[in-house]
């Protein structure tokens, strides 16, 4: 029998309420951390905000400090499920990174690290996240070499210099806020996509997502009619930065980016503009490599199917969209992890009565 009933690849809100819920069913696990608890958090851009309200920011047994109606930075976050794991003094490997998953027998899983250590486990789950690997679109290999690439995941805009002229492409919550913040120092290009609605921060002067959440519309499952209109639509909670909030700070607001030739961008309606810098805010993808199971990979990444997959013990949280709009979000986190939780156990069960 292998010495872990369940290993859980990936450390952050998802991953650590999973050990949890392993740890109170007394299961034996060992959660992988690539880095340190909350690192995926403090590398992002210094001053960031979350775009919902600390109520909702909290995972089960442990309140999140500080003002409930207020949103907290993406250091905050990092410093929170720190906090956490400590609390529950939850079974950590950090500095861990996963460079193979493989089927072994009997009734087991391999697990290979980076620094050549190699665990087994007679279940996995995988809670790598949503937001794994930028995408950078094939046009920015048509830009000169002298124009700087970056992606939405940079930790600080020290190293763009003052006065650059910088196109942000993607209009998305990260994007809008590195244009707002550029914008005191450069000339910010904006390149939007398919029109979205931003919907503001607050309605009636309460976080937008109380409502949601009263409402139950972010828990509408992903093939209701109601979820169809959330994928279709696209909103983003960023009212306090909307086009007039960008505009009114300098920022230029263009259409979609359809072609790169040089120094140049060319945007929708086939305006040219000269650049010095490009920040791609374009979305992630999956990080598949890891994982020799080539049946659990599809062309959109992880095969599942509302966190169960393909492979017998293999289970996924934290995606987008694996049951509802708050799949990727801390609000959805307690219901798609005692979704897996369930045939989890149940598997478990049965491989020891088998054995």
């Amino acid at each position: 029998m292998p010495p872990y009933d369940c290993i859980v690849i990936g450390g952050g809100q998802f991953g650590l309420h999973t050990a949890r819920r392993l740890q109170q069913a007394g299961f034996s696990y060992l959660l992988l951390e690539r880095d340190r608890i909350g690192d995926t958090w403090r590398k992002r851009l210094e001053g960031m905000q979350l775009f919902t309200s600390r109520q909702f920011c909290a995972l089960p047994e442990l309140p999140f400090p500080g003002d409930p109606e207020g949103f907290a930075s993406v250091a905050e976050m990092a410093d929170y499920l720190s906090q956490y794991a400590q609390h529950h003094k939850l079974q950590i490997q950090d500095q861990a990174k996963v460079v193979s998953l493989e089927r072994v027998e009997p009734a087991g899983f391999l697990v290979k690290l980076q620094d050549g250590t190699e665990l087994r486990a007679s279940s996995i789950v995988n809670a790598t996240g949503a937001n794994q690997l930028p995408q950078m679109p094939m046009m920015g290999q048509q830009l000169d070499a002298s124009v700087r690439q970056l992606d939405a995941g940079l930790s600080s805009t020290a190293s763009i210099a003052d006065r650059s002229t910088v196109a942000v492409v993607g209009d998305g919550a990260s994007g809008r806020q590195i244009a707002d913040r550029l914008a005191k120092r450069c000339t910010v290009i904006l390149a939007t996509g398919s029109p979205r609605g931003l919907t503001p921060n607050r309605i009636l002067k309460r976080d937008i997502f109380w409502w949601l959440d009263k409402l139950r519309i972010l828990y509408a499952d992903k093939n209701s009619l109601v979820a169809r209109i959330l994928k279709k639509r696209n909103p983003v909670p960023c009212g306090d930065y909307s086009n007039r909030h960008l505009q009114a700070r300098g920022v230029e607001v263009v259409g979609r980016a359809l072609e790169c030739s040089g120094r140049r961008l060319r945007f929708k309606g086939d305006q040219w503009r000269d650049v010095d810098c490009v920040i791609w805010a374009t979305g992630y993808r999956d990080d598949t490599q890891w994982l020799n199971l080539p049946h659990c990979i599809g062309a959109d990444g992880f095969v599942e199917d509302y966190g169960k997959t393909p492979e017998p013990g293999l289970f996924v949280v934290g995606r987008k969209w694996l049951s509802c709009r708050a799949s990727e979000l801390v609000m959805g986190v307690e219901a798609d992890v005692d979704r897996i939780m369930a045939p989890l156990r149940s598997f478990l069960s049965n491989r020891e009565d088998a054995l």
